[in-house]
């Protein structure tokens, strides 16, 4: 490591008692199944460097006592002046971000085509004690983009809910990409009136689960593959396959049990990537029926 962990003894988890030095050693640990994951994305953080019990705060900006060797890159902001943001290349790089301490957060497109993703994401968030809701809605989406022969892939959230990924081939920009994902949405939400909604607010989705396709925008995050949260008992986002499903919830592995865990459902999930546009021709013909 080219940089020293900082206060290795802090205690960031209180009630697990899970030092810095844990914290960041478990990036090292998961960096051959993370690193493919997340190269070449502008990453953002959700910090707490005092720990879960401290302050907050959500970081894009790359700072200006990060090392020459970290890269950075440009990023063009509407209506904003640009600014610099870094990327997690190789494992030196992982390990200094994990020291700053903070939930890791990347676009779903690449630094050098910033305007088309190669990833389409729905999260799938729960009503209040909605666990089973959103197992079956994890169901339910696959059965859609299988009909519309679209590969996909599941992940715990690390927090309450679940994210279906479909890997996209970089040909559609972001807005041609979430108007096909909002369509997707809709789809699932006609089908099933009574399960799921589309409508942002809490207080407006009658114990139904949220799609959630807002993500697939340009410079919107989501959490990386692998990443822990800032949640009690220090949860992972983890890749999970559809047949898990019954027995593994959304804050099933933490960074005390996910050595256990030697499978990686994502390994191939970039060489997956497809082009989009039978999906769409097949999406629209099933809106109108």
């Amino acid at each position: 490591m080219k940089y020293p962990i900082t206060n290795p003894k802090k205690i960031l988890f209180p009630g697990a008692k899970i030092t810095k030095e844990e914290f960041v050693n478990y990036y090292k640990k998961v960096a051959k199944r993370m690193l493919p994951l997340v190269k070449g994305r502008p990453i953002s953080m959700k910090r707490f460097p005092n720990g879960i019990k401290g302050d907050r705060f959500f970081q894009k900006r790359a700072m200006d006592y990060y090392p020459k060797w970290i890269k950075l890159v440009t990023v063009k902001r509407k209506g904003q002046p640009s600014i610099k943001m870094s990327l997690i290349t190789n494992l030196d790089s992982l390990l200094y971000t994990a020291n700053q301490v903070g939930e890791l957060h990347i676009w779903l497109s690449r630094y050098d085509k910033p305007d088309y993703p190669d990833r389409l994401i729905f999260d799938l968030d729960p009503p209040r004690a909605g666990l089973a809701k959103i197992k079956e809605a994890a169901k339910d989406m696959k059965k859609l983009l299988t009909e519309l022969r679209l590969p996909c892939f599941l992940m715990t959230s690390g927090s309450k809910g679940l994210h279906v990924v479909v890997p996209v081939k970089r040909q559609k920009t972001f807005k041609e990409v979430k108007d096909f994902s909002r369509k997707v949405a809709k789809l699932l939400q006609k089908r099933y009136p009574k399960k799921y909604t589309t409508t942002p607010g809490k207080g407006k989705r009658q114990g139904k689960v949220f799609i959630d396709y807002l993500r697939n925008d340009t410079a919107q995050t989501t959490i990386a593959p692998f990443s822990v949260r800032a949640i009690k008992g220090a949860p992972i986002a983890v890749p999970i396959e559809f047949s898990e499903l019954s027995r593994i919830n959304p804050q099933s592995f933490n960074i005390k049990n996910i050595s256990k865990r030697k499978k990686n459902p994502f390994a191939r999930l970039d060489a997956r990537a497809v082009s989009l546009n039978n999906a769409e021709k097949k999406l629209n013909k099933l809106l109108e029926s």
